[in-house]
């Protein structure tokens, strides 16, 4: 995994030209057309560049972590409680997102996620163009491109665009992706209009389906492989209300196998998300050469994760407040009775609201073993969550891009769309049963929204889901500091995606004279 990450810093400096430098997508053009088709470790570099600009932090965790606090359940703290916000990600939170920076590069995360991810797909770009000149055996690095490539494709339709079933803002026309296809050239290809969102969404499923089709089994977890092109290919039908592919493409990727078996084992879930194992089907890799540290995902969730039960946190006591009669007792407690406190930024929190949705027995301690929530300081800031743990240095962890889980989802929600409920709650079940989780009596939409929620916080999917199923912005509970008019919004909001970045608007020429036309709606005033 190592080598895939060592080609980044000679990559990030070839990729730097474009036909304006202050255009937010960055192809690797100094690296030529002609150079790249010369050897299979030429395209490779590029490939491994198109996976570091994905995994970027610039990108992921900001990207990963804002589609999460901007929904009902996680939230960042409000700074009163001994941690400060640093304004990290308070801003997706608060949903003050700027198309340009005003208060600090953090203030305005939309034109760093999108230079990383059209760096990705540029890389991805230069591979697909040149597949027929690439010499043999490269044949599994353009699947990959292509994979990866839909990838980010639909990465950018969930931060950017309106959900397909918006019944103002979506459907066909919808405003859709900038979908650069091509590597970058002197004659301005990258100066592409806004497509639609059937175009977007077409080619998302176009990219998926070669990847599934011709790149290579692999157990390695931190690439592209049929199985998570197949969950891709799943949960992007889902967005267009295609349940039979989604059922197709789930059942591929979980083999046909429904029963929990392949599912990871409580221990295994309650050890933390720091290790891709068997249910994994595509992960993120950081190790110490690597790790982002305080940039890391773990670093924004971890502050706490129980050890034993002499700490005061083991297992059996999840989801109390730390003993002390101050916040700063409160602290001392963690520290002094060997409770595992590495810091990082540590500035996301879990609502209380969404941490009394688990599981617990008739003495109140929690059976679900996702809920991994080892204490809370006070009741006005949440809980800390342990589901992103470290392997012993902050920011050295795996993280999950697509898991077997996922496809039990899938297949339960396509199930019963098709008018099917016996099979999707069977479905559903089996996933409670090996998470020793609340089980379902009956099933309806809301039932599987709300185990989505509980198997898959803080991977990514909250707003997502929330404008995928139409469904209102609700945040519960003394927890949630945001603006009283962000605690609520209307299905359908306008506010629940990123503004386009001013500076692909401001140098595309299909847009600098037409800001409006360019901009989602809510940003273009």
């Amino acid at each position: 995994m190592k080598a895939k990450y060592l080609f980044l810093s000679g990559l990030l400096a070839l990729a730097t030209a474009c036909s304006d430098d202050e255009l937010y997508q960055n192809p690797s053009t100094s690296l030529s057309d002609e150079t790249v088709v010369t050897s299979y470790e030429n395209a490779k570099t590029v490939l491994m560049g198109a996976y570091a600009a994905t995994e970027h932090f610039h990108y992921l965790t900001i990207g990963q972590i804002a589609q999460e606090v901007m929904g009902n359940d996680i939230k960042i703290t409000n700074g009163n409680f001994g941690y400060s916000t640093y304004k990290w990600l308070m801003y997706a939170y608060n949903y003050t997102q700027y198309p340009a920076v005003v208060d600090g590069w953090w203030s305005a995360y939309s034109p760093y996620m999108w230079v990383k991810a059209y760096t990705a797909i540029g890389n991805c770009n230069m591979l697909i163009s040149n597949a027929e000149k690439l010499p043999a055996g490269c044949e599994d690095l353009v699947a990959q491109a292509h994979g990866v490539r839909g990838w980010n494709f639909l990465n950018l339709y969930r931060l950017y665009c309106a959900a397909y079933n918006n019944p103002q803002y979506g459907g066909d026309n919808g405003k859709g992706l900038f979908l650069r296809l091509t590597p970058a050239s002197a004659d301005n290809t990258l100066m592409v209009t806004r497509s639609n969102l059937k175009e977007s969404l077409d080619q998302i499923i176009s990219d998926l389906k070669y990847a599934y089709e011709h790149v290579s089994a692999s157990n390695n977890f931190y690439y592209i492989n049929p199985k998570a092109a197949a969950l891709l290919l799943a949960r992007t039908y889902l967005e267009i209300n295609d349940y039979t592919n989604a059922s197709k493409y789930a059942e591929i990727a979980a083999s046909n196998t429904f029963d929990g078996s392949n599912l990871m084992s409580p221990s295994e879930y309650q050890a933390g998300f720091m290790h891709a194992n068997s249910e994994w089907l595509w992960g993120a890799n950081f190790n110490s050469e690597t790790t982002n540290i305080y940039a890391s995902i773990p670093s924004f969730y971890h502050a706490a994760t129980a050890m034993d039960e002499h700490s005061g946190f083991g297992t059996a006591a999840y989801g109390t407040q730390v003993p002390g009669s101050s916040v700063s007792e409160r602290y001392s407690y963690l520290s002094t009775k060997g409770v595992d406190y590495m810091q990082g930024y540590s500035t996301v929190r879990v609502a209380a609201s969404f941490v009394n949705t688990f599981a617990k027995d008739e003495n109140g301690i929690f059976t679900d073993c996702r809920a991994l929530f080892p204490c809370y300081i006070s009741p006005e800031d949440g809980f800390f969550t342990a589901k992103f743990n470290n392997d012993g240095s902050l920011g050295i962890a795996d993280y999950p891009l697509a898991r077997i889980a996922e496809a039990y989802l899938i297949e339960a929600e396509a199930l019963f769309r098709q008018n099917k409920p016996q099979d999707a709650l069977n479905v559903l079940n089996a996933l409670q049963q090996q998470r020793n989780g609340r089980v379902s009596t009956s099933i309806n939409m809301d039932e599987i929204y709300q185990e989505r929620r509980r198997e898959l916080y803080g991977e990514g999917f909250a707003i997502g889901d929330i404008k995928r199923l139409q469904m209102p912005l609700n945040r519960v509970g003394e927890d949630h500091w945001c603006d009283e008019d962000l605690k609520h919004l209307s299905a359908n909001s306008p506010r629940m995606m990123f503004p386009i970045p001013d500076t692909e608007l401001k140098y595309n020429p299909n847009y600098k004279d037409n800001y409006s036309a360019g901009q989602n709606d809510y940003w273009a005033k």
